[in-house]
């Protein structure tokens, strides 16, 4: 083909020189014979290759062209234009130094862009290595676009030929002026009536140079928001439903929403303060992470392996959809005779502007930040049904490509990923005289919902409908369905119930589960929505409205889908039950009660677990939904043996990824259920349950090439066996427990973190009442712990850190109550390691001031006690005392803080922390002063202030007394000068705090020290009364007794204190008076 086309334009240049040399041209001279022999010998020479690449003068071609074109032989010039470029392109010409050729053309595009100039221009610059190109950026990117159409096609391939090569060298400036005479034509309306079969060319080249230039410059992108966002809408819509020809529209400026603007600046605030923070204390739930594609293709990871959060997921896969997938279509039955009107690839021209605008809308958003990005919300995604036609989710609906209604959907989903806090503040009741802002996006979040509803009614294309759900898996984690009125739940579970019974789609199937793991993971479950997946108990539907009944009954599997479950159930019970005949009665798993049909979501993940045939990443995805089920456990606990059943199976399956979720979702479970004491009616239940899955868990544990990820996350799931079911556990299992975990954290071919997960699970155990006494297991344990502390892996450290804590816990409990003790080299060494790990990351730190301040009291405790040689424990202690305020003192984390906070307050209890360590509280208290007045986390000010009221001598605080009694006074006065809003909450618990310390103080206080209290009391007064008084009323009676009674025993004191006093203390008396 390329061949032929250089034959006719060589064919097509002999006769331009024929005809000029015999004068067949009318309105121009002949060629003279001097010109005529030039042009024939250089066709000549580039001929005489036949065929082969030959190497040409690219100035000797620049003068002969420029020369045709000064005596206006414009068909000579043009012939000469569409030969070169066929032999260019055919790679029959190599042109030596055409970079004269390619400034020539510039100049020429400079004055007059002509198409056949542009298209030589193209494939030059095509053929030039890419460090040639930068030259001619300058020129290039300052060309304006022309009104011909296929001029400005070319035009622009030419520059975005040239840009993408720039690399680190590009010029924002130029770029920018660029994108500007790109963005022109389109607001002037230059091609509206245009009838160029190139017209969706350069609208979708266009639209990708665009994308190119804002991805790159962010800048831009905020300060040209408006104008881009505009030309994205305009486009959006070009022929979206086939018609012929297709409505060009002038775009318009959009400029963003204030209020949301506003709202964006203040969430972007909070979120970089967050970052900024440490991090706080306390059991986080666990966020389902996943690995990324390479990893899913390499096979398991373990927990050190890069992982993402699971809605991050559902943008990173086909992030490219409209660009990778094939060119299949549908329509509606409405646009059919469109469709079969219009060309199949001028359709697929049309469709190629629509990808174009969407990519460009999602570098856009990419650029802008939240604060931005909201402001566009209102033009985006529809803020009422039939109002709008220009957004998102009309095009996922009514485009008549399936590429384009995929991507569309993919790019909703990439807009809602991190909405949660813009979206929290939507509500559906508000004044009923104007419409506020949250009712407005109240509604604007319903339209969202029956939109991707309605998508999934009416669509059939699997990739679309995969989008779909997934878009409305990321909009379910956002939404505070609390604040939205009732009824709409309903609306979307029903079809998506539909498409994930189905089974014939796997990823359709998987996409559908995840919503509903979505939905069932949201923390408050609204009524509406525990019924709507059939977590709430089928007695409740007796009591609910008509309709809402109406939708639970659709919502219930039928008699025929219940009696086959049955049947299905009965068979498989069999099986089960000739399996269990070798298995000892005790472990055998109970009798399962049968599912009500109202809990249809547990229903059908049951029966796909319990299927066979089913895929690996369908079992996947309803072990993640079990897993989320598993946050209302109080609504389960009758289902335990169905439960425990699926994931007995799931921990024998052949692939290594179900074998690892089921793990995760035995450790979810037992998590949930041991954070509360069971019934009496479930305590057999839930001892039953773990009879029934220990073999299992031995066995998947024992299994050859049983990876790391899976034996750690049983040895966790071995840790949330609660206390009570522990204890009614026979004893030889209890023992098989116990020394299996041991064998396994003391195995040194064991991975690093399967032995810490061993470790962890020993360390819970140690605080079981059964364990708890036995000294001589604690103390094992104990010496497992020392040998990985020191391990390499951090995260192998962090677990052994916390490891120690417990045992601390358990060793310091067990020596109040007990005339055994742990043995002195043990301690000895147990203290050294925990000062060591004292200097390691915050998060080993965390646990290792918290071990150390256990360990430290056992040591005073036995310092206490007659000893004949207590010189090196001495320093020692004292060696462990200071790393401890270091801690305290040192930029850290908030948990490392607090927790050494709470350490050296359990020791200063002790009458030997100040008697036999000198000049410790030089340290202590100026640091806690510092702490409490200074430290923007008011947990670790409460935890600061808890260690003064410890004190409990005023001797202790020598010199220091007059500055902890004014820090005291300052931290009252700022206590209510908020930096984060997250610390509202401790806000009361801070103020508590610190009247209690006063109080503790005053109490403690000589008669010297009253001068320097009043004078400090008095320049505060104004604010330290009123918030003493209203401390004072707020606090419950039996925990507000010392501030009434702190004036009260003061007065009692003012007949035995020195004259020259008794004004102070009168003051005093008087300004903390609290009426009865």
């Amino acid at each position: 083909m390329d061949g032929d086309r250089e034959i006719q334009a060589h064919d097509g240049l002999l006769n331009v020189l024929n005809t000029l040399s015999t004068g067949g041209c009318s309105n121009k001279l002949p060629l003279d014979r001097v010109s005529l022999q030039e042009h024939r010998q250089l066709l000549h020479d580039i001929r005489r290759g036949a065929g082969e690449a030959h190497g040409i003068t690219a100035e000797q071609v620049q003068q002969l062209l420029a020369e045709a074109d000064k005596r206006e032989y414009h068909d000579l010039l043009r012939a000469w234009l569409l030969w070169l470029n066929e032999l260019i392109l055919t790679r029959r010409l190599l042109l030596a130094r055409p970079q004269l050729l390619v400034e020539w053309l510039l100049e020429r595009a400079a004055q007059d862009s002509v198409v056949d100039e542009l298209q030589l221009m193209h494939t030059l610059l095509k053929s030039l290595p890419g460090q040639h190109l930068q030259s001619f950026w300058p020129i290039l990117s300052i060309l304006s676009l022309p009104q011909d159409a296929e001029a400005a096609l070319l035009l622009v391939m030419c520059q975005e030929t040239v840009y993408v090569e720039l690399a680190e060298s590009e010029d924002p400036k130029l770029s920018q002026y660029l994108a500007n005479n790109l963005l022109q034509p389109h607001y002037e309306g230059r091609w509206v009536s245009s009838q160029s079969e190139k017209l969706s060319l350069l609208l979708a080249d266009t639209l990708q140079l665009l994308q190119k230039i804002v991805s790159k410059n962010a800048d831009y992108a905020e300060q040209h928001a408006p104008e881009l966002m505009g030309c994205i809408l305009a486009h959006l819509t070009y022929a979206a439903c086939g018609e012929n020809p297709a409505k060009l529209h002038v775009p318009r400026r959009v400029q963003p929403a204030q209020q949301a603007a506003a709202y964006g600046a203040e969430e972007e605030d909070q979120s970089n303060s967050s970052h900024n923070k440490s991090s706080s204390g306390g059991k986080r739930n666990k966020v389902r992470k996943v690995r990324p594609r390479q990893k899913q293709k390499n096979g398991p990871s373990g927990d050190a392996a890069h992982s993402i959060p699971q809605e991050r997921l559902l943008l990173l896969s086909n992030i490219d959809y409209g660009c990778l997938t094939g060119d299949t279509e549908a329509c509606t039955l409405s646009d059919s005779e469109a469709q079969q009107a219009a060309p199949k690839a001028l359709r697929q021209q049309q469709a190629s502007v629509r990808i174009s605008a969407l990519h460009l809308m999602s570098a856009l958003t990419k650029q802008l930040p939240r604060r931005s990005l909201y402001g566009y919300w209102h033009v985006i995604f529809p803020s009422d049904e039939g109002s709008q036609t220009h957004h998102l989710l009309h095009l996922a609906k009514n485009d008549a490509n399936s590429r384009c209604r995929a991507l569309a959907l993919q790019l909703a989903g990439q807009l809602l990923y991190g909405s949660k806090g813009y979206l929290s503040q939507a509500h559906s009741r508000g004044p009923c005289t104007f419409t506020p802002f949250s009712v407005s996006l109240a509604r604007s979040v319903m339209t969202v919902y029956r939109s991707l509803t309605s998508i999934l009614d009416r669509e059939y294309a699997p990739p679309v409908l995969t989008q779909c759900l997934k878009c409305l898996a990321i909009l379910v984690q956002a939404t505070p369905f609390d604040h939205l009125e009732m009824g709409f739940v309903y609306e979307f579970v029903l079809p998506v119930k539909r498409l994930a019974k189905t089974g014939g789609n796997t990823p359709v199937t998987v996409a559908a589960l995840l919503v509903m793991e979505m939905l069932v993971a949201t923390p408050r479950l609204t009524q509406e929505m525990a019924c709507a997946v059939g977590l709430c108990p089928s007695q409740r539907m007796e009591h609910n409205e008509e309709q809402e009944r109406e939708h639970l009954l659709e919502l219930c599997d039928s008699e025929a889908e219940e009696e086959n479950e049955h049947d299905h159930e009965q068979k498989h019970g069999q099986g089960q039950k000739q399996r269990q005949e070798q298995v000892d009665p005790p472990k055998r798993l109970t009798e399962q009660p049968s599912i009500p049909r109202n809990s249809w979501l547990l229903r059908m993940v049951l029966r796909y677990l319990n299927c066979p045939t089913t895929e690996p990443p369908l079992r996947l995805e309803c072990y993640q939904v079990l897993l989320a089920m598993t946050t209302h456990i109080g609504l389960l606990r009758k289902e335990q043996a169905h439960l425990g059943r699926v994931i007995a199976s799931g921990l024998m399956y052949a692939n290594a990824d179900v074998r690892l979720h089921a793990a995760r979702c035995l450790d979810s479970m037992g998590y949930q259920m041991g954070r509360a004491l069971p019934e009496p009616s479930d305590r057999d239940l839930e001892l039953s349950f773990w009879l029934g899955l220990l073999p299992h868990i031995f066995a998947a544990f024992c299994a050859e090439a049983a990876p790391g990820p899976l034996k750690c996350a049983l040895c966790d799931s071995l840790s949330n066996i609660g206390a009570v079911t522990f204890e009614d556990l026979p004893t030889g299992l209890r023992r098989s427990l116990v020394t299996f975990l041991s064998g396994c954290s003391s195995d040194d071919a064991e991975e690093p973190l399967v032995r810490a997960a061993a470790l962890r699970a020993l360390a819970v155990f140690a605080h079981h009442p059964s364990l708890k006494a036995n000294l001589v297991f604690v103390e094992n344990v104990a010496e497992l712990t020392l040998r990985l502390t020191s391990d390499t892996q951090m995260a192998v450290r962090i677990k052994a850190a916390w490891a120690l804590g417990n045992i601390s816990d358990a060793l310091l409990a067990g020596g109040s109550g007990n005339s055994e003790r742990v043995y002195d080299e043990l301690l000895d060494r147990l203290i050294q390691t925990a000062t060591k790990c004292c200097s390691d990351h915050d998060k080993v730190r965390a646990n290792a001031v918290r071990a150390l301040g256990n360990l430290l009291q056992l040591q005073l405790q036995l310092l206490a006690v007659q000893r004949p040689d207590v010189a090196q424990e001495k320093t020692q202690a004292q060696t462990a005392i200071i790393k401890l305020l270091d801690c305290m003192r040192t930029a850290g984390g908030a948990k490392v803080k607090w927790n050494a906070c709470y350490a050296i307050g359990s020791l200063v209890k002790h009458r030997a922390f100040f008697s036999g360590n000198a000049g410790l509280g030089d340290l202590l208290f100026p640091s806690l002063c510092q702490l409490i007045v200074q430290h923007a986390n008011f947990k670790v000010r409460i935890n600061a202030t808890a260690v003064l009221l410890q004190v409990e001598q005023r001797a202790d605080f020598g010199f220091h007394f007059t500055l902890v009694w004014r820090s005291l006074l300052q931290a009252l006065e700022r206590s209510n000068a908020l930096d984060s809003f997250e610390e509202y909450n401790h806000r009361d618990g801070l103020q508590q705090q610190l009247c209690l310390a006063i109080v503790h103080l005053l109490a403690l206080a000589l008669p010297i020290d009253l001068p320097a209290c009043h004078e400090d009391l008095e320049h505060c007064v104004d604010v330290v009364v009123p918030n003493w008084r209203r401390v004072a009323y707020r606090m419950i009676p039996e925990q507000s007794a010392p501030l009434f009674t702190c004036s009260p025993l003061l007065e009692q004191r003012l007949h035995s204190t020195a004259i020259t006093q008794r004004p102070a203390l009168n003051f005093i008396v008087k300004t903390l008076r609290l009426d009865p």
